[in-house]
């Protein structure tokens, strides 16, 4: 992989910037805070996007969009890749504590141009397709980092001094992860619970197949079975065959029952018609003598009537005299009524001034005695009015009981005659109504004579009935017998039919279970291969690979460290969880008692042994390598010998980040970063 240009727009402190990237050793120099690993973290960044980082670290603040393009060589293809960021504007201006909170930041556009085809893609595509680009084979998550390209490629500084002074089991981790070694404890870890999950299906599968010597017993059970059903539905069907021989016969005997009996039916009938007619000549002789009875006790109480009715009188006036004379009374009754009530004021108007002893009109004093004996005058006639009105109320009385006696008068005349005509006529019913009785008496006889004929006729047709319904009932008998086999018959083809297709599941489970039981044993083979042979296999093999890798590094970390410390005494080797030990006149030496320059050789030689072991193991040949202020406390002849280093390492490209400015003439190209007003701006310089 090779670097040829970088576009950054809004971006940390550039806000619209072109990098060309020649091939050899670059420098880019700048002060604290210029921009300088702004510039790798973009690289990073179009390559694999933001990882586990947040976008605000990279989105220029207050802007709200930003992008990063990359154009490099993989593969002998010209690549460029783009990505960009986008604010979330919904979350903007958000107060914290008084203090205005940036949005979040999220991967807007990408897409990835190769030999002029370009193709959009999500972010985690993107990555997907970045790795397969550069032939990086590692997972693509979108959340992390590169592993390869972090310690093959690119590692800040602050990273390799943190695996120099984490405890040893991280950095034997990071180790582990940076050269995939990792994987080997993945896959064992995975066999392992491949197998455990193996032997936990045949276990499964076992208990499962535990029924099969129960059903093998009942396949032996149906086979002992089925014999005994055939033999039984034969004699069931012999049974069958005879029952119905005998219910043959007995339908002959039934049809010559059945002959007899159409001979003697009309006889029967006869007898049955007689009797039905001789019961209701009877019943019509008996209803009959009763109405005739009932007609005469009624004649007798009409006589009865008659005679009572004769014997009133008829009255001595008409019923107009006494109509008028009522009206007459009631006018005169109410005339009194008028007349009393006037004479009964005269008598209350004379006791007021007789108590009262005053005129009410003149208001003068009156004679007692002589008003006295006008109140007694008045009192006599009232009396007297009196006793005239209740004599004209009893003679109103007296009056409507004489109409009420003419009226009842009246009325038992029209009853009289009503009676008679009533005699009359049940007279000539009663006349009728014997004649018929004495018709349905002769009938009578008659048909006791004609029942006697027929009786003997009769009573043979009952006997050949009764031999007939024997006959029958003996034949619904024997169907109810041949039905109860016919039962029998198909309840035992049934149960023949259902031996029989249970023997087929039985025999298919039992094929099933030894099959299952197979298969456990196939699965117990295959948990047992994984955990004694492949398990170990791959044990062995990661203890070679990091032995391989322990002697490869360790060999290269000397090399590098020697070519940058230049004390023959001194000497440095690592222990099994890849510690760098210093050792000097072979003594081992501490490492906070190096000088600040040592520390930075240790560290570049162990993060050059790490990027050359690396490369070997994940096989990418990269053309690439960049540096994060990789000469921190070094001394000016190690300056120099850094360039000298980088040309034997015989790359196509490196890229260092310092500040310090004696790496100018160890490099090949220099671009100078300059930070005015909050941007940074990249400026190419002779080297």
């Amino acid at each position: 992989m090779i670097i040829k240009s970088m576009r950054l727009k809004n971006i940390r402190t550039y806000e619209e910037e072109e990098v060309k990237f020649p091939e050899g050793i670059i420098l880019f120099e700048g002060g604290i805070g210029a921009g300088k690993s702004t510039l790798l973290l973009a690289i990073e960044f179009a390559l694999f996007g933001i990882g586990n980082e947040k976008g605000t670290t990279l989105l220029s603040i207050g802007k709200n969009s930003g992008h990063v393009e990359l154009t490099f060589e993989a593969g002998g293809k010209d690549v460029r890749v783009f990505r960009s960021l986008e604010r979330n504007r919904r979350s903007a201006g958000t107060l914290h504590q008084g203090t205005i909170v940036p949005a979040s930041v999220k991967q807007g556009e990408c897409w990835v141009e190769v030999d002029g085809a370009r193709t959009s893609y999500s972010p985690k595509e993107m990555k997907e397709n970045i790795l397969k680009v550069l032939s990086y084979n590692e997972p693509a998550d979108p959340k992390a980092k590169s592993v390869i390209f972090r310690y093959a490629v690119y590692t800040p500084q602050e990273e390799m001094k943190e695996i120099l002074s984490q405890p040893p089991d991280l950095r034997l981790q990071t180790i582990r992860k940076a050269l995939r070694i990792e994987e080997y404890k993945i896959a064992m870890e995975n066999a392992r619970n491949i197998a455990a999950d193996l032997r936990r299906n045949a276990a499964i599968i076992r208990d499962g197949a535990k029924r099969l010597p129960e059903v093998q017993k009942e396949i032996k059970a149906t086979e002992e079975e089925l014999p005994r059903l055939e033999a039984e539905l034969r004699q069931v069907e012999k049974e069958v065959g005879r029952i119905q021989e005998e219910i043959e016969a007995l339908k002959a005997e039934l049809d010559r029952h059945r002959s007899e009996q159409l001979k003697y039916a009309k006889d029967a009938e006869d007898v049955q018609n007689i009797d039905v007619d001789l019961q209701n000549v009877r019943s019509q002789i008996a209803g009959r003598r009763a109405d005739i009875s009932k007609h005469k006790r009624r004649l007798e109480e009409l006589h009865a009537r008659i005679e009572t009715l004769q014997q009133v009188k008829e009255p001595a006036m008409s019923e107009a005299d006494v109509e008028m004379m009522l009206a007459q009374a009631k006018a005169s009754l109410s005339e009194y009524d008028s007349e009393i009530g006037k004479l009964k004021a005269d008598v209350e108007r004379m006791r007021t001034l007789v108590e009262g002893g005053f005129c009410p009109t003149c208001n003068r004093p009156i004679d007692g005695t002589e008003y006295g004996a006008h109140l007694h005058e008045a009192q006599e006639k009232y009396e007297d009015a009196k006793k005239m009105r209740q004599a004209t109320y009893d003679r109103i009385k007296e009056l409507e009981d004489i109409k009420k006696t003419i009226i009842n008068y009246e009325n038992n005349k029209k009853e009289l005659n009503a009676l008679k005509e009533n005699v009359t006529n049940t007279e000539d019913w009663i006349f009728d109504s014997e004649q018929r009785l004495s018709d349905a008496e002769d009938q009578e006889k008659k048909l006791l004579a004609r029942r006697l004929k027929a009786i003997d006729a009769a009573k043979r047709y009952e006997e050949v009935k009764a031999e007939y319904e024997d006959c029958n009932q003996k034949i619904k008998d024997k169907e109810r017998d041949s039905k109860r086999q016919l039962e029998r018959k198909a309840k035992l083809e049934q149960e023949m039919a259902t031996a029989t297709l249970n023997m087929e599941h039985l025999r298919a489970e039992a094929d099933r279970l030894e099959a299952e039981l197979r298969r456990a044993e196939r699965l117990s083979w295959h948990s047992e291969w994984l955990v004694k042979y492949f398990a170990a296999a791959l044990e062995r093999i990661e203890l070679t690979v990091m032995n391989t890798v322990r002697r490869e590094f360790e060999e290269e970390f000397s090399r590098w460290f020697s070519y940058l410390v230049e004390d023959p005494s001194k000497g440095v080797r690592i222990d099994e969880d890849f510690t760098p030990l210093v050792t000097q006149d072979s003594y081992e030496q501490e490492l906070n008692n190096l000088s600040g320059g040592e520390r930075t050789s240790l560290a570049l030689a162990y993060r050059l042994a790490l990027n050359r072991v690396v490369q070997r193991s994940s096989s990418i040949g990269t053309d690439l390598l960049i540096l994060d202020e990789p000469t921190d406390g070094f001394s000016k002849d190690q300056i120099g010998k850094l360039g000298d280093l980088l040309r034997e390492l015989q790359l196509r490209q490196a890229v260092i980040v310092s500040h310090e400015r004696e790496l100018e003439g160890a490099v090949d190209h220099i671009f100078r970063i300059h930070k005015e007003g909050g941007k940074s701006k990249v400026f190419p310089a002779m080297a």
